[in-house]
């Protein structure tokens, strides 16, 4: 069996969240504790070898006091504001790729998203003063928020999401759509 290349963005995650972890004063325990996250979630990240999810990744930051962007960025590099990272991938060809991620009083991240019909990506609710602006360029977006759903077609959208939320591709076409999601 050929042995499998580590990606770098799984490098540059496993060399951060260690660093973090250890500045923090954490274990490794302590740190899948204060996350929610398991144990050997947290040692598979570190060591390279786990594929972890966004939302994951949201967790562990928080964790840390950390940014998306700190624990994907190469460690090695300046920290740039372009990431260029793809952060979900549906199961018919869509995708949600991290952009740009600039410090303000916190941070803000821009996504371009691809959603193929029938696609779905449930996003998990975000900390109370987190909103999310979207801005649809092509197709039709349907917006499940906790208490209504919303058609979004070539437009923008604020929304608190401090809710249960998903992004729906019900139509028979793809749509394009960019996240910006502040904090």
């Amino acid at each position: 069996m050929p042995s499998q290349v580590v990606p770098s963005f799984l490098t540059h995650v496993a060399a951060n969240v260690r660093a973090l972890r250890l500045a923090a004063g954490l274990s490794q325990k302590g740190l899948a504790d204060a996350a929610g996250v398991s144990l050997r979630m947290v040692g598979g990240i570190e060591n390279g070898a786990t594929s972890v999810s966004t939302a994951t990744l949201d967790r562990i930051g928080m964790a840390l006091d950390a940014t998306l962007a700190d624990l994907v960025t190469d460690p090695t590099s300046a920290r740039s504001a372009q990431i260029d990272r793809v952060g979900w991938s549906g199961d018919k060809g869509g995708e949600g790729v991290l952009r740009w991620s600039i410090d303000t009083r916190r941070e803000v991240e821009l996504w371009e998203w691809r959603l193929e019909p029938g696609e779905r990506y449930q996003a998990g609710e975000d900390p109370v003063g987190w909103h999310v602006m979207l801005f649809v360029v092509e197709g039709r977006l349907t917006l499940e928020l906790a208490a209504e759903t919303i058609e979004i077609a070539a437009a923008s959208h604020v929304f608190d999401s401090a809710q249960p939320h998903a992004f729906v591709n019900a139509a028979t076409r793809p749509v394009r759509f960019f996240r910006c999601t502040a904090w």
